[in-house]
């Protein structure tokens, strides 16, 4: 009898030290790597707990609906998990299409489960708020 509490701690201990210890981290494909560089449009990083803002405002669409007339774009937004723990996506714009490719870091996600990395391609003739937010939500 006296082997089951100490199975029991031996369980829970080693439960502990499995669950504490920090998922790998996901290598970045190269396609993320050696993706072509756009034009900035900006980047926001609205904090947990902060008064949440639109992070699209009018310049952040016009610069991205520009890129498809001109060389591009890219906007960068960064959400935060219940956690805490950043999850950055990267919104592009190509000339010549209305494409909007969307491509997702969370790999610093340390309790999120799949890939570390992750491309969206959504169709959107006209940007708007909403639309980049629905495509952002295939994610």
């Amino acid at each position: 009898m006296r082997c089951v509490p100490f199975a029991i701690l031996l369980a829970t201990v080693a439960a502990l030290v499995y669950f504490s210890q920090e998922r790998p981290s996901t290598p970045t494909p190269a396609e993320i790597i050696w993706r072509s560089a756009l034009p900035g449009c900006g980047a926001a990083a609205p904090r947990p707990g902060t008064e949440s803002q639109e992070p699209f405002t009018p310049a952040v669409i016009d610069c991205l609906s520009g890129g498809r007339e001109r060389s591009g774009g890219e906007f960068a937004l960064t959400s935060y998990t219940t956690e805490g723990d950043p999850i950055v996506y990267y919104l592009r714009t190509a000339p010549g299409t209305n494409d909007v490719e969307v491509l997702v870091d969370s790999s610093q996600d340390k309790f999120g489960g799949g890939p570390g990395w992750r491309r969206i391609t959504c169709t959107i003739a006209e940007l708007s708020p909403d639309l980049l937010r629905d495509c952002m939500s295939r994610y």
